[in-house]
């Protein structure tokens, strides 16, 4: 098999302006956030309200699957912080 090595190239033959890359890379993120949101799945309380994602432990009653997994208390205000 033989390859013409004139037509083969490894590094770009123009140079792509700020604004055409710039185009490129919003059009990207955009499609990948779609994509994640598409593929994000959220845990609802027993009153329809989106609490957290799914497969996780809920942050307000510590539940996993209806076991409890981790004890949920009170916080503690953190006043001052020593370095």
């Amino acid at each position: 098999m033989k390859f013409n090595l004139n037509i083969m190239t490894f590094a770009p033959t123009k140079k792509m302006s700020k604004s055409r890359s710039g185009r490129r890379t919003s059009n990207w993120i955009k499609l990948t956030a779609k994509k994640l949101l598409d593929r994000t799945s959220l845990q609802y309380d027993k009153d329809g309200n989106a609490i957290g994602l799914s497969h996780f432990v809920s942050p307000i009653t510590g539940e996993y699957k209806g076991k409890k997994i981790i004890k949920i208390g009170k916080t503690k205000k953190v006043t001052k912080v020593r370095a």
